[in-house]
């Protein structure tokens, strides 16, 4: 997608929150099926429209001409990473193009889907030597040279002339770029299936969209699980460099845009992909022709959903994911991550209200706070309602994902733990995220005993000293207060209960 035509998980997760996904469906392998919408039915029927969606969808993965998902390592990090077909279809240099059928290129795409899916699909085979092997067989450079591919317009001639597309649907509808892939004809293998059905340039596309959709899925999947538990996978993310820089629209930087020069800048670009973007609209995306279809239940509850859209926000969960994983315990990556202007992003993905908030004046912010800090201390008894989604929400994954990379960014990154502890909404948000609702509950009964809450993520404290350090204005409330004070009694019952051990080591010799 090229971004410059835009606008601008608790302890129900586990220990895992900061630092894993071991998801049943692996890294790439969400249990999608490749699926192709045709939307409306023309005079043929729907039938006959789902009859050609199946066709192309088994032709897929179905082709004997493809080599086989089972080969060997290297040849498959090697097929994996190789350019998209449709990139050799324009030749600059003598201004013509070369035949290219949009059902092989659909294959082509499919294919490496499968590859990743079948050699780095899970967590089992992402984690410990069996990563180092990925790596030093270069997956991810692999990986990250598929996502780059994806925010490069691609060139390619048509009778109208030469034209600009994408391989991944276009989300801003003013962008420069044309929604629709030109090939220059389909190849006398799959040519019968422009015959098969008036629509058949509509269901190919959005047949080509939905397998784009589904390898960066994989790819950024992959990715999530690589970057776990492996220090070295992190640093290569950051030391890759793509074939060439180019330049994406970013409203949370500074300059207004960043360059996408490294892994981080790649990653950071699927996360800008939905900046502005409300949750339920990310999900009501539709394709070419479709209409979009009201879920079962309350309309004020269940958003209007389209397969696309479900697709999409996988993208946008696995590519938080990414960022999580990536910068968790590496400074380097949280600087890079912060100078693309993540903290930001991820702020305004959680709660646009206090992203608004934190880029108000620091006088507006210090008065108003100072007076919630006020009616908080004169009210132990309150309870703060949620802040993040819950269960019947389709993105409280995505959530979760957002608000754990965040406070890993704060762990190493001095700048994002004092922007981050200037907002006391954002503060509670984040307690919530790590200890649960119970955690922004004042509990004056239990206000002397460390139980029920985990150990405090080191990012969380660096957030809460900085608040007490001036960052915040009105300075810690009560709850931030008993978070910090209930780490103190945990570490001194840690701390005795380890004395204990040793004394009880030393009396048996």
């Amino acid at each position: 997608l090229p971004l410059s035509s835009m606008s601008e998980e608790g302890n129900e997760y586990g220990g895992l929150l900061f630092q894993s996904d071991d998801e049943s469906d692996g890294g790439g392998g969400d249990s999608e099926r490749n699926e192709a919408s045709a939307g409306a039915a023309d005079d043929d029927g729907n039938s006959s429209t789902t009859h050609l969606v199946d066709l192309i969808a088994r032709l897929a993965v179905d082709d004997d001409e493809q080599p086989p998902v089972k080969s060997d390592l290297t040849s498959a990090i090697r097929r994996i990473g190789a350019p998209f077909l449709c990139e050799a279809l324009y030749h600059p240099s003598d201004n013509t193009s070369s035949d290219g059928c949009i059902i092989c290129n659909i294959i082509d795409i499919h294919h490496k889907a499968n590859l990743i899916r079948s050699h780095m699909g899970n967590m089992a085979q992402c984690r410990g030597v069996a990563g180092d092997a990925l790596r030093e067989a270069g997956a991810i450079d692999a990986l990250l040279r598929i996502l780059w591919r994806f925010l490069v317009p691609i060139q390619t001639k048509s009778d109208d002339g030469n034209s600009s597309h994408t391989l991944l649907p276009i989300i801003d509808p003013i962008s420069s770029y044309t929604q629709t892939p030109i090939f220059a004809n389909e190849c006398n293998k799959h040519h019968h299936l422009c015959n098969h059905r008036s629509s058949f340039k509509t269901i190919a596309i959005n047949a080509l969209h939905n397998a784009s959709l589904g390898l960066a899925v994989a790819s950024l999947g992959s990715l999530r699980d690589l970057a776990c538990g492996s220090a070295a996978n992190r640093v290569v993310i950051l030391d890759w460099i793509p074939p060439y820089t180019i330049k994406v629209t970013n409203g949370c930087n500074e300059s207004g845009y960043s360059l996408v020069a490294n892994g981080i800048d790649v990653i950071s670009s699927y996360v800008l992909r939905y900046h502005n973007l409300q949750w339920e609209e990310i999900l009501s995306f539709k394709e070419r022709n479709d209409t979009i279809q009201q879920s079962k239940g309350d309309a004020a509850i269940v958003p209007l959903c389209t397969e696309r859209g479900r697709k999409e926000l996988r993208l946008l969960t696995n590519a938080l994911g990414v960022v999580r994983n990536a910068s968790h315990s590496t400074p380097d990556n949280c600087q890079a991550f912060y100078e693309y202007g993540m903290s930001d992003l991820l702020v305004w993905r959680l709660s646009p209200d206090v992203y608004e908030s934190l880029n108000r004046s620091d006088n507006e912010q210090t008065s108003k706070a100072k007076e919630r800090c006020s009616d908080r201390n004169n009210d132990e008894s309150s309870i703060t309602i949620s802040a993040l989604p819950d269960a019947t929400r389709q993105w409280r994954e995505a959530s979760y994902r957002a608000a754990g990379s965040l406070i890993n960014l704060a762990e190493k990154c001095p700048a994002v733990a004092s922007h981050l502890g200037s907002n006391r909404k954002l503060i509670y948000l984040l307690i919530e995220t790590w200890g649960g609702v119970n955690a922004i509950v004042i509990d004056s009964k239990r206000s002397n005993s460390s139980k029920g809450v985990p150990l405090l993520h080191l990012g969380l404290a660096a957030i809460l000293h900085a608040a007490n350090d001036g960052a915040l204005g009105g300075g810690l409330d009560e709850v931030m207060k008993q978070v910090l004070e209930k780490e103190k009694i945990r570490k001194r019952v840690a701390q005795r209960k380890e004395e204990e051990r040793k004394l009880r080591l030393g009396n048996n010799y």
